[in-house]
């Protein structure tokens, strides 16, 4: 994991990445790059979160490579240089291997078929007094995946992709599905079972459906915008030469929304100090007083006085309205007392200070990964850049992995590199 931070207003953007990256399930280096200028000519800066490649290559080299590509090209608009940049990924033969793409389809379907198995590990013993037969097994796995086809099927298709891409599936990784199905399974499989997992194979790639992906946020200006964007996609891979991505955030600064600050990744103490409560312990809240007004009609039944049907469903809708206003005056006080001052604050802030609130919030998040029980997949140098319609894209901080007074020909030619 990750955290990461943009914070723009009229004047620019600061955008701020911790250096942590987890190899395996516990191991964690502070060391990783995230934080990078898409090109030195252009105020254009791109960050990375999530999967640290892309296609097996690594996305400093997929970055550094492209920058190179785009020399001094410019473009009129940050959504310009974004279809140019997505465009080079699927025009560059170099980043697409056919076996990793086999290989990201077995990984893909292995997740979802060792989530759904230990789903119905954790049902079997409530639906069966003894331990359930073959036959049983063979029936809970096709109703499993009959549900499954048909629930992704009717998913929204990702764009490039059609029902032509079923065949393309079983005629060239039907082998990959097989092999994940004998590795988890221990029972025979019927045809209709087979032919579901296969749809579900495919649907896993071809549908709305993200495992595995890079989050990878866009910032800066255009050449004839004045005021910066940021917009951020949520990006897989290639499958069957088609790009598989699709957008999460999009923030454009104007005179009316003069400034805001999107965290990516690790969010929670962003969105504590943006809005004064911890967003768990706010939903704990919410479910709590929502419990007990869903079972306050039993208790005054119960307890109190008896009531027929039409009072208890009275009582519930009542409950149900306290809940909703309680969640809008929280809300609002939310907006009114904590949210709107920052932003405000934010709006008018000069560069240099948009840098350091960057960098404060990614510490806060480091200090609360390093002060608790769980991992500290935050951590380490703090990479920060403020990108400004005059200056283009300026390092406030920046890790080298080399010494500066060492290497004195990097720095020398860089911008001929």
């Amino acid at each position: 994991m990750t955290a990461e931070i943009g914070i723009l207003n009229t004047q620019g953007i600061a955008l701020a990445a911790d250096s942590a990256v987890t190899i395996g399930s516990s191991k964690v280096f502070n060391s990783a790059d995230k934080l990078f200028s898409l090109s030195k000519h252009h105020p254009i800066g791109i960050m990375i979160y999530g999967n640290a490649g892309f296609m097996g290559v690594p996305w400093e080299t997929v970055i550094k490579v492209f920058r190179k590509n785009l020399g001094d090209t410019t473009y009129d608009t940050l959504d310009e240089y974004i279809s140019c940049f997505f465009e080079f990924l699927i025009r560059d033969t170099r980043f697409y291997n056919k076996d990793y793409e086999a290989e990201m389809l077995q990984r893909k379907f292995m997740k979802f078929l060792d989530e759904l198995l230990e789903n119905i590990n954790d049902q079997i013993p409530y639906i069966f007094n003894t331990g359930p037969d073959e036959s049983d097994i063979q029936n809970i796995l096709f109703a499993e995946a009959f549900f499954y086809a048909d629930s992704y099927s009717r998913l929204e298709t990702v764009n490039g992709f059609d029902d032509t891409y079923y065949k393309v599936f079983d005629s060239n990784f039907s082998v990959q599905i097989e092999s994940v199905l004998k590795t988890r399974i221990n029972v025979d499989i019927d045809t209709e079972t087979w032919e579901r997992f296969l749809i579900i194979g495919a649907c896993l790639v071809m549908k709305d459906i993200y495992s595995d992906e890079t989050g990878v946020v866009f910032a800066g200006f255009g050449d004839k915008e004045i005021f910066p964007t940021l917009k951020s996609y949520s990006l897989e891979g290639i499958f069957n030469g088609v790009l598989k991505y699709k957008g999460k955030h999009k923030v454009e600064i104007d005179v009316i929304n003069s400034a805001t600050i999107v965290p990516f990744a690790q969010q929670e103490m962003v969105h504590s100090f943006l809005t004064g409560i911890d967003p768990e312990l706010k939903r704990e809240i919410v479910n709590t007083i929502e419990k007990i007004t869903k079972t306050y009609p039993k208790v005054v039944d119960e307890h109190i006085i008896n009531i027929n049907d039409v009072q208890k469903n009275g009582m519930a809708d009542f409950g149900k309205t306290v809940v909703d206003q309680f969640v809008k005056h929280i809300n609002d006080m939310i907006e009114e007392k904590f949210s709107a001052p920052v932003v405000n604050t934010v709006a008018s802030l000069p560069k240099e200070e948009l840098a350091a609130m960057a960098e404060a919030l990614i510490n806060l998040t480091s200090i609360k990964r390093r002060m608790s029980s769980q991992t500290e997949t935050v951590g380490g140098p703090i990479d920060v850049a403020v990108i400004s319609k005059g200056d283009g894209f300026i390092w406030i901080k920046r890790k080298h992995y080399f010494s500066h007074e060492l290497n004195h020909s990097y720095f020398t030619n860089y911008m001929e590199r």
